[in-house]
């Protein structure tokens, strides 16, 4: 081609924001949360129980006990994100999962099993869904309600996932040999996505939050900043925390109990793992729309939505049995847990802000995680002590719907002369 004649234009390709790479990374760690998720261990809850030769009271109380003990450190791993950042953290956890599932396909005995369970769920709540949210909330500030809901949606579809492939592995290889799977799976998938793709708060590399995507018209307001101390001083800190408590106590105590529930109510246990999926299929739905809402109104205000399905979800089974009390049982469910995960992926952040949202949020894992470890310890008691769930699931009833009638009396976080005015894109302020 001729110096002197025009050289072609070569048209310059899209770039992609790199916060859109965030939000896929934090979807797919939420997802691969799931070897410690109670959908995931309610798969295994028969297997163990039946070669270590131990009661399901015996089991329950060591995945409570698991469950506490790895919950613990939370409050440290949220401080160890805000300081050095969530690609390390996830890196470290990644590995830590890979190294619980195989310690599981090791368990000989209860005391192993309770020491399996607090690496399990440490390493997964405690662990890695804690930074696979904390990222995307650092990513993303006037939609962060959407973006949080759309990456809590890999914790939906792991739901619909993995208990089907969970029940395939123990088929071919027994359930030692699945978790062995699952340790490869995890150090082959989330160990390099954690390594490679997270990354602190855009800022730090010269670019804007919300993946870039053009602000609205209106005028936005400060971000807030709220210390961990500053957030344990308000109320509507509070009302999260026992609305997370009670959807992990009562959605844990029934996911590990379904098949047990289940079958009380007449449902096979082939149509028992169906409903499971239906209920994963509904919360992701749930989770989409309540994201929706949550960049729109305050996240108090939709803790009745959650509170109100689950209380639903609770009394269905002490009521009724047969196939549609079970599909409406597992829509409510579903519909619980999605709104109650957009609303808890979300919320700190809106009222909170990002500085100190680690150890905000780690300390609120601990009251959310300790839920999912006392709750199943009531509903065993009260299969052998009653042979029925009725008398625990209508106290779940009760105590869901007065945590969502509080909801209405808890005022909005106040501002104080060294915290910002709250960004809140939303339609309503009041307190």
């Amino acid at each position: 081609m001729r110096a002197d004649l025009p050289q072609p234009v070569r048209p310059s390709l899209p770039t992609i924001h790199y916060g859109w790479v965030i939000l896929g990374a934090g979807t797919f760690g939420s997802f691969m949360t799931l070897p410690g998720q109670t959908a995931g261990v309610s798969v295994f809850f028969d297997p163990i129980t039946t070669e270590l030769g131990i009661s399901r009271t015996t089991a329950s109380i060591a995945y409570a006990a698991g469950t506490l003990a790895g919950i613990l450190p939370a409050p440290a791993i949220g401080r160890w994100i805000d300081r050095l950042g969530p690609r390390p953290t996830a890196t470290i956890i990644a590995g830590g999962l890979a190294l619980a599932c195989a310690f599981m396909a090791c368990v000989q005995s209860a005391l192993m099993l309770l020491i399996g369970f607090a690496f399990l769920r440490g390493a997964a709540i405690g662990g890695l869904s804690l930074v696979s949210q904390q990222v995307v909330n650092l990513w993303f500030v006037r939609r962060r309600g959407i973006a949080a809901a759309a990456a809590s949606l890999g914790l939906a579809a792991g739901s619909m996932v993995f208990p089907q492939l969970i029940d395939f592995l123990i088929s071919l290889f027994g359930w030692r040999g699945a978790y062995l799977a699952l340790a490869g799976f995890v150090a082959l998938t989330i160990l390099p996505v954690a390594a490679l793709l997270f990354r602190d708060r855009p800022e730090k590399f010269g670019l804007s939050p919300d993946a870039g995507l053009a602000l609205t018209a209106k005028v936005p307001r400060p971000e807030p900043s709220f210390s961990r101390q500053q957030a344990l001083r308000t109320g509507v800190f509070w009302l999260l925390c026992a609305a997370g408590f009670l959807t992990n106590a009562v959605g844990t105590a029934l996911l590990l109990n379904h098949f047990s529930i289940m079958q009380t109510a007449g449902v096979a246990y082939r149509d028992a793992l169906t409903l499971l999926a239906l209920a994963g299929g509904v919360q992701t739905v749930a989770t989409l729309g309540t994201g929706f809402l949550v960049d729109r109104y305050e996240p108090r205000r939709l803790v009745p939505l959650a509170m109100c399905m689950l209380a639903l979800a609770s009394a269905l089974p002490a009521f009724g049995g047969g196939v549609a009390v079970s599909w409406l049982y597992a829509l409510s469910l579903g519909g619980a847990y999605g709104s109650q995960q957009a609303i808890n992926a979300a919320g700190y952040a809106q009222y909170f802000g990002r500085d100190h949202l680690g150890a905000v949020r780690g300390t609120s894992f601990v009251f959310g995680v300790a839920g999912a470890a006392l709750g199943p310890l009531p509903f065993a008691a009260s299969l052998d002590w009653t042979e029925s769930y009725a008398a625990v699931l209508m106290v779940c009833c009760g105590l869901s719907l007065i945590c969502g009638a509080a909801a209405f009396v808890v005022r909005c976080p106040s501002v104080t002369t060294n915290t910002m005015m709250a960004t809140l894109p939303m339609t309503e302020r009041t307190s």
